[in-house]
């Protein structure tokens, strides 16, 4: 969580920063999807109320990523790209969904999927990273070619590990899958690497 006493400029640069290397990252992947035909991502974003003024500089930087990998080529020839959109830790969802909704299944519909992400707003705050993921691993229509490139990027601020579902069970299923987990945290690294954000990429 960032510091609330920093200089909202520094907390952006902070995320700018992170989100930047994210993407350097992502852009590796895409060099090396392009044997693929398929590119499958779930974006996973924090619409507690720990987001404000946070929320737009992390979905502007999440749609870079989508953006960077719509650009992979194989032959020459775009693959097919698809996208879901889910938000987490909004008291306006039910709790007995675990603060979690579905906003856009898988879907070539990059429009759609870029309207709904930038229409979000924050509203409280349980934050289940762990729930989330398992969610979209178990819920989305994930291609069964594990050859195929299938990514989550879930971005937050608060600590990976709330919740009763343990982050790592989720992303050893998604592992399972061939679902690569991403994570981004909107703040410092440090603090990131401290809240379990870091470790939760590096399984």
């Amino acid at each position: 969580f960032p510091d609330k006493s920093e200089n909202p400029e520094e907390i952006m640069k902070k995320i700018t920063v992170y989100a930047s290397v994210l993407i350097l990252i992502c852009s590796l992947v895409v060099s090396f999807s392009q044997q693929r035909e398929k590119i499958q991502i779930a974006i996973l974003l924090d619409t507690s109320s720990s987001m404000d003024g946070l929320i737009d500089q992390a979905r502007t930087n999440l749609w870079k990523i989508i953006n960077e990998t719509a650009k992979a080529k194989k032959g020459g020839v775009t693959p097919d790209l698809e996208v879901a959109l889910y938000e987490y830790g909004n008291d306006g969802l039910s709790s007995s969904s675990g603060f979690i909704r579905l906003v856009t299944p898988l879907t070539g519909d990059l429009d759609r999927v870029s309207d709904e992400l930038f229409k979000l707003r924050t509203n409280g705050g349980s934050e289940y990273c762990g729930m989330v993921i398992d969610e979209a691993v178990k819920k989305l229509s994930w291609d069964k070619n594990n050859n195929m490139l299938k990514m989550i990027y879930i971005a937050g601020n608060e600590e990976f590990f709330q919740g009763n579902v343990d982050y790592k069970n989720s992303v050893k299923k998604a592992l399972s899958k061939g679902v690569t987990v991403n994570t981004i945290y909107c703040g410092p690294n440090s603090s990131g690497v401290n809240e379990g954000w870091k470790d939760g990429a590096d399984r």
